[in-house]
């Protein structure tokens, strides 16, 4: 199911449901990467995984602004294990640990576009990924598919910013490392149009210590609220 008309970025609360048909075949591949054992692989392969969102402001105490924070309930199908990924969009470093991927630290912001050499609007933001390839950034902003492929990306959704100016887009732009097991994952989150239909997606790149990388985009079918 397609993402309602008023959801966005900063208003992602809700159901939703992984769309594996729509979402890139490299699944697996990239839980291997992430060093997540082949039986965990296996039954996820089968399980449906579910996806509450609950996205609200919270105050930090050291700021007047209140931060928004972002929480990712995930349940799925076939007696796996729920786990919970919390995010606090201040571009801070936060530890989080469960028994899926284990000890990570994440950080996760909103950010906003820029133009590109085409005249598009795409994420702006530091890449964070350690490699010199010029397409993972491509590929996380929009303007390339995981085989190198033109793509027309993410929507712009511009919004007003606090003194009532336009600002082209907005997304979530998120970088969590695990040090046990030596990889990276670096995502930016927004909404596509696939076919005729517009979808909650969330593109990701891995990378381990050894330069193995993998880039995938995850699909999300809305399943209300």
């Amino acid at each position: 199911m397609a993402a309602s008309p008023d959801t966005n970025i900063e208003r992602l609360n809700g159901n939703w449901i992984l769309n594996k048909e729509l979402s890139s075949n490299s699944f697996d591949a990239a839980l291997k990467l992430q060093k997540i054992s082949w039986l965990l692989r296996k039954a996820i392969s089968f399980a449906t995984i579910y996806l509450q969102v609950l996205q609200y402001p919270i105050k930090d105490g050291q700021s007047s602004e209140p931060s928004i924070k972002i929480d990712f309930i995930q349940t799925a199908t076939g007696g796996l294990s729920g786990t919970k990924e919390e995010r606090l969009l201040d571009w801070k470093e936060y530890d989080h640990t469960d028994y899926f991927f284990g000890a990570v630290r994440a950080s996760s912001q909103f950010v906003s576009g820029a133009p590109v050499k085409d005249g598009s609007i795409r994420p702006e933001f530091d890449l964070k990924t350690n490699t010199t390839s010029a397409e993972i950034k491509q590929f996380l902003t929009g303007e390339i598919n995981e085989d190198w492929t033109k793509s027309a990306g993410f929507l712009v959704e511009s919004k007003d910013d606090e003194t009532g100016d336009k600002i082209l887009g907005c997304w979530v732009h998120t970088f969590e490392r695990s040090e046990k097991l030596e990889w990276t994952a670096e995502q930016i989150w927004g909404f596509e149009m696939i076919g005729e239909l517009r979808y909650f997606t969330r593109r990701v790149v891995i990378m381990t210590s050894k330069g193995q990388h993998l880039c995938q985009r995850l699909v999300y079918d809305f399943a209300g609220y």
